[in-house]
């Protein structure tokens, strides 16, 4: 019972980290341009998302370890997101997800 009860909470903290909606879809467009986005290209990559919610899903995928955060000096100073090691993992789960609804 203790295993189970283990797997149950792993499964939770995953989807915690990208069950919200519209984590896998930036995850994905991080994936599809090899890990980096500026903030307005995540906005264009997926067209139903507004400013506020992707601030606070960067947040929420920079707490839990899947993105990081840089800024790019130039003026004006730029920030960019970067896939974590962790988030790159995810890439032939996003995949198979895809394959799995088509």
């Amino acid at each position: 019972m203790a295993k189970t009860l283990e797997k149950a909470n792993s499964l939770e903290r995953a989807l915690q980290l990208v069950g919200k909606k519209y984590n896998l879809l930036i995850l994905d467009s991080l994936m599809q341009n090899r890990g980096k986005r500026r903030f307005n290209q995540l906005l264009s990559d997926v067209p139903t998302l507004n400013p506020r919610i992707l601030s606070m899903r960067l947040k929420d995928l920079e707490k839990g370890g899947l993105l990081n955060k840089s800024l790019v000096l130039g003026t004006p100073v730029k920030t960019e997101y970067h896939l974590t090691d962790k988030a790159e993992k995810l890439e032939n789960i996003i995949q198979n997800l895809k394959e799995w609804v088509q």
